[in-house]
Parts: structure tokens; sequence; C-alpha cells
């Protein structure tokens, strides 16, 4: 996959390369793994994290390109490894245009992040985390706010809707209801705050493991809360889906 665009002759530094063309390139990075994506691009929590990780690494990229060809190689070694990384995987739903981006526990070692570059990212994006103090990292921090968070994020992450409307009319009521379940027993049990993502997200992924073994939909048939939509047309002028950079 060519990602050097077309470009005028200049010199190779690696500085003349501005903020426009560096948004223009991870764009074509992320639309390796999610190539036609729809309206809820800028709220899918997969493809928000997934973003977060390619804008980590074509940063990453920048700093140690000392030319522009080092900066587009490492930019093209990044998309390989993901392209070699997709065709070792099962195919996401062919509906779900985020269906393909991996798992969170599986993001880093399919972009290929060094523990070092893990820590790191997970430092820039969780300032609250890991190396915070004992305070900042307490139960007390835990609001009803980062509570509802942990649900919603959980539940688009690992069990996403079929189609915008399965949340208004009560076909994801169940499995909300069992992931409200889950966060409220991590709560009651955890520690601190690492302790309460972590008890979380291992029984939601445990949860998601059990509905795969069974063959089990986790959207209910039943419409409790039938939605009535208007349909509009959208003229496409050549914008883009992907979330602001």
């Amino acid at each position: 996959m060519d990602i050097v665009p077309d470009l005028p002759d200049e010199d190779n530094d690696v500085s003349r390369l501005d903020i426009g063309l560096r948004h223009y390139l991870i764009r074509k990075v992320i639309r390796v793994v999610v190539p036609r994506p729809d309206i809820n691009a800028g709220y899918d929590a997969r493809m928000i994290e997934f973003v977060a990780y390619v804008k980590y690494l074509e940063k990453k990229s920048f700093e140690r390109a000392q030319t522009r060809d080092d900066y587009y190689a490492l930019l093209a070694r990044i998309i390989f490894r993901m392209q070699k990384q997709l065709a070792t995987r099962p195919k996401g739903p062919a509906d779900d245009p985020y269906g393909d981006i991996p798992l969170p526990h599986e993001l880093a070692d399919f972009m290929g992040l060094s523990q070092e570059e893990l820590e790191e990212f997970d430092e820039e994006q969780n300032p609250q985390g890991p190396n915070a103090n004992d305070e900042a990292d307490s139960k007390e921090t835990i609001t009803g706010r980062v509570r509802q968070s942990v649900i919603d994020r959980l539940g688009t992450m690992l069990f996403p809707p079929p189609d915008p409307f399965a949340y208004f009319d009560g076909r994801m009521d169940t499995i909300t209801e069992k992931l409200e379940e889950i966060e409220e027993e991590a709560y009651k049990q955890c520690e601190d705050r690492d302790d309460y993502f972590n008890i979380a997200s291992l029984r939601a992924y445990r949860l998601q493991k059990e509905y795969k073994r069974s063959g089990e939909s986790y959207v209910d048939r039943l419409v409790r809360y039938p939605v009535i939509f208007f349909q509009t047309e959208t003229v496409d002028n050549g914008g883009d889906l992907l979330p602001d950079l």
C-alpha cells in the first residue's frame, strides 16, 4: 500500500511536514482497518481508542524520523504489520464497520507497541492511571460519571449494537443490565481505581466469551419501545467521516 502522497519536489527535511499532511497520513493508516467508517465514527468507543493508538504511533514515527523518507518508511511498517495481523484474524461482521478493530487488550500487540511504548501510551491517555499518586488512584475517585462511562464503554467495545436504534428500542436492555451487574460487583469488590477497571473488564470479557461459546445473541429480539425515525438524504460532498484529529 503506497502511503506517500504525490507532492512537489522538496528537500527531505522531516520538519517540513505540516500538520495537515500528517493528519492525512493518519487517516490513511486508520483506513487499513476501517475502510468505510459511518456517521458513528466519532462516538464508537472502539474507533476512538483505535484512533488514539494510531495517533500515538504516528507521533513516535515523526519524532524518530531523521528525514521524510524515514517517516514514510516507519508509517509503511505500521501499515504492513496491521495488514499481516488482519490476514490472520477472523473477519468482523459485514454490517459492522468497526468489527475488525481488535479488542482493547489485543490492540497494543496488534499495533506492535513495545512494553515501554504501551506504558507511555497508557500514561498519556490516563494521567490518573498506574503512575499517578495513591490519592488520585483511590476508590473515592470512582464517581458516578466514571461508573456510567465504564458501562457504556464495555457495551460498545464488547457488545456493539447491530444498529443505532437498538439501545432506544430496548433490544440492548438485557445485556446492559448484565453489564450494570458486573460493574456494581466490581465497584463493591475493588480496592482502588485500577482494581475496579481490571475486575469490570475481565468479567465483561468473560461474559462475551460465554455468548460466543453458546452461540446465543446478546441482542434481544423483542422491540420493547418502538422507535419512529425520519429518513433523510445525505449528500456526499467528499467529506471525511473519521473522528476529528
